[in-house]
């Protein structure tokens, strides 16, 4: 694919990136460390707890996290490959929702056959076309739409745990206030951002894998995409979920202006959850004008977490790799320090393009940057 249309995927595009998923989870479940890792997605909250409480393990992302802020997959050391592979089984319980898994079957060859038995009568389905109303569409080709909604928000899943794994964004769901920008749809920002993840493991009578989701929302989520076909959802969403959402089909720059005046008058809390998944780099053509905007609506801290995706061109690719870079850079002048995980091969920009670490360039994130905002330094207040 040289470009990631949704509204065009097929059915053999589909089959092949749940078997490139798949084979990715059959990979690391020949790895010895395998069963220790699954056996944690039993209870995964606790899991992590303990993780972000352990001082050991805190000192041991000092080895994956350089003294740039940088976490690069194209020099993955042992303690990146288990935290990636702890991410995949977190991105496969979205895919394979439901799906009980033998434990022969638990490798390349196995999830090879699983899945083109699943997908087989898929296949042969020709591109969903573009803005095609659902109603018109054959039963198929609804299939499609909705296991590509799987795949966007299972990356959805697989990046935010990269980020829980690496000690970030530790607060809990119903202690969030979120704004989230560029949202499409709005599920991966209402569901995959606070999705738990959970693998039962049965022994008997042989043993298998059940792989399932704990489906969980922030206490307030506002919602910003200024997509005209999204104007009637959101304004379904405003309407059903008016307590917990609030979903602003305009611009960015206007929609935090007008989020300004609620936080003035009470309306809304302070964001303590910034999310930007996936974006478009020209939603923020002015990366400081962007963060004084943040720093009228956030809590005096604030997570913020970013990713970009291929672009439909090189073009937009290398536009979204110097939004990153601007603001990795202002971000880091101003007194903070932002992380940016690496998920791509090295060498040129077309070379990073065709090399994500997971996933197809359709649906994947290629990088994520992460920091711990203070809303003081973004005001200008505490600049070094």
């Amino acid at each position: 694919m040289t470009e990631n249309k949704w509204a065009t995927f097929s059915g053999q595009q589909l089959v092949s990136a749940y078997a490139l998923e798949a084979d990715t989870l059959g990979a690391f479940a020949q790895g010895a460390a395998f069963a220790d890792l699954v056996g944690h997605f039993g209870n995964y909250e606790d899991y992590l707890r303990l993780l972000h409480s352990d001082r050991d393990y805190q000192s041991s992302l000092k080895r994956l996290i350089s003294d740039e802020g940088i976490v690069n997959v194209a020099v993955p050391s042992k303690e990146l490959v288990l935290l990636f592979c702890q991410a995949q089984i977190a991105a496969c319980t979205e895919l394979f929702k439901g799906w009980e898994i033998p434990g022969d079957k638990l490798n390349r060859q196995g999830m090879r056959s699983l899945i083109n038995k699943s997908t087989e009568a898929l296949l042969n389905v020709p591109n969903v076309p573009t803005n095609m109303p659902t109603e018109q569409m054959s039963s198929a080709q609804r299939q499609i739409l909705s296991a590509v909604n799987v795949l966007q928000n299972a990356d959805t899943v697989r990046v935010i745990q990269i980020t829980r794994l690496l000690g970030m964004l530790t607060t809990s769901a119903e202690d969030t206030h979120q704004l989230s920008i560029g949202v499409g749809n709005g599920y991966r920002d209402l569901y995959g951002i606070h999705m738990v993840p959970k693998v039962t493991v049965n022994d008997l009578p042989s043993k298998s894998f059940v792989f399932d989701t704990q489906d969980k929302q922030a206490a307030h989520t506002v919602l910003i995409d200024n997509d005209p076909e999204q104007g009637e959802h959101f304004q379904q969403l405003n309407s059903r979920e008016s307590e917990t959402v609030l979903a602003l089909n305009q611009g960015a720059d206007e929609s935090l202006k007008h989020l300004r005046e609620a936080l003035n008058e009470s309306q809304i809390e302070p964001r303590n959850l910034v999310a930007c998944l996936r974006i478009d780099h020209r939603m923020i053509p002015e990366p400081e004008r962007f963060l004084e905007l943040l720093a009228g609506l956030i809590a005096p801290e604030a997570d913020l977490i970013m990713t970009i995706g291929a672009g439909h061109n090189l073009a937009e690719f290398e536009g979204r790799l110097n939004c990153f870079d601007s603001l990795f850079n202002l971000l880091t002048d101003l007194g903070h320090k932002p992380v940016r995980v690496i998920l791509h091969k090295g060498g040129s920009s077309e070379e990073k393009r065709r090399t994500p670490a997971f996933g197809q360039l359709a649906y994947t994130s290629y990088q994520i940057l992460y920091c711990k905002i203070e809303r003081d330094r973004l005001n200008g207040t505490s600049r070094p």
